[in-house]
């Protein structure tokens, strides 16, 4: 697979696009190409606790042009989506966002469509997670969280403290229907659920006009803690692309790796690079091979 970007290049129209999921609406922006009429979809899904203006369009954008419609979303409680849990990260919540955001690209205008999931971090488990239960034709998981115990033995046991103590003490709080959050990064000297120095990069991504809050219900942790996407990947039946990254503390490389033996028509790439990265200074090479994939999956 060579990193060079496809060759064609079109003109790219973008609409709002909103959908229901479980009772209440999802939002996001679909990015058309001008050719062909009725192109493969790829749904891209945010990293944990993210937007999808948090560096994902420039993906959109660079997938729209190749001819490829995109469509990205925001979950529940994130961005312009409704929920009354303000960004409160639940994986099944999160996963039914998911198949409904692919039920609703499935037949855009009327025509079926051949359809492809993106996720990046979080999003990129949940990927797998849809593709391992449903029929889709390709999958893209960039710096995949695939394991929740790969990520707690990345921690020092005074994270894993802090982290669990805040999450019981919401679980508690909301009995009397109170939330205790944390900060989705910390300071210098407070507990956040995106360590430093990836913390200082993550939140780059987030764009100067943007009114999201850097913080979360703290039981959103112990979900995470508990969800391993790399139990299911055995039933990914699509061709995929598992790009890891060397310098990664979220998605440790060797969980995607492992992510990666599990799935039989898989592709793992190893850049060197964290985990934000590749929506920053490695986000050209990362699109190469993804493009290179997609043409050598979907392409014509």
């Amino acid at each position: 697979m060579t990193a060079t970007l496809s060759r064609r290049q079109f003109d790219v129209a973008t609409t709002t696009l909103a959908f229901e999921s479980e009772g209440e609406t999802c939002r996001g922006r679909l990015y058309r190409p001008a050719r062909p009429a009725t192109p493969p979809v790829v749904v891209l899904g945010p990293d944990v606790a993210a937007e999808r203006t948090f560096g994902y369009p420039q993906y959109a954008e660079q997938f729209a042009r190749a001819g490829y419609a995109a469509f990205v979303f925001d979950y529940r409680g994130f961005g312009d989506s409704d929920s009354d849990d303000y960004h409160l990260v639940d994986t099944e919540m999160q996963l039914a966002d998911w198949h409904a955001a692919v039920d609703r690209v499935r037949r855009l205008d009327g025509e079926r469509r051949r359809v492809a999931l993106w996720g990046y971090g979080l999003g990129g488990g949940h990927a797998l997670s849809v593709a391992a239960n449903r029929r889709v034709d390709a999958a893209i998981a960039v710096a995949p969280f695939v394991d929740g115990r790969a990520f707690a033995r990345e921690r020092s046991a005074r994270y894993l403290a802090r982290g669990v103590g805040a999450g019981i003490r919401d679980r508690l709080a909301g009995v009397v229907g109170r939330t205790r959050t944390v900060p989705v990064v910390g300071g210098r000297e407070e507990f956040g659920l995106v360590p430093r120095p990836t913390g200082d990069a993550y939140l780059d991504c987030v764009p100067p006009e943007s009114d999201w809050r850097n913080e979360l219900p703290a039981r959103s942790l112990l979900d995470l803690l508990r969800y391993r996407p790399l139990t299911e990947a055995e039933g990914v039946t699509c061709p995929t692309l598992l790009v890891a990254g060397n310098k990664d503390d979220i998605a440790p490389p060797a969980a995607v790796a492992d992510a990666a033996d599990r799935i039989d028509d898989s592709t793992l790439l190893r850049l060197p690079i964290g985990h934000t990265d590749a929506l920053g200074p490695g986000l050209e090479t990362a699109a190469a091979h993804q493009l290179a994939f997609l043409d050598g999956v979907l392409g014509e």
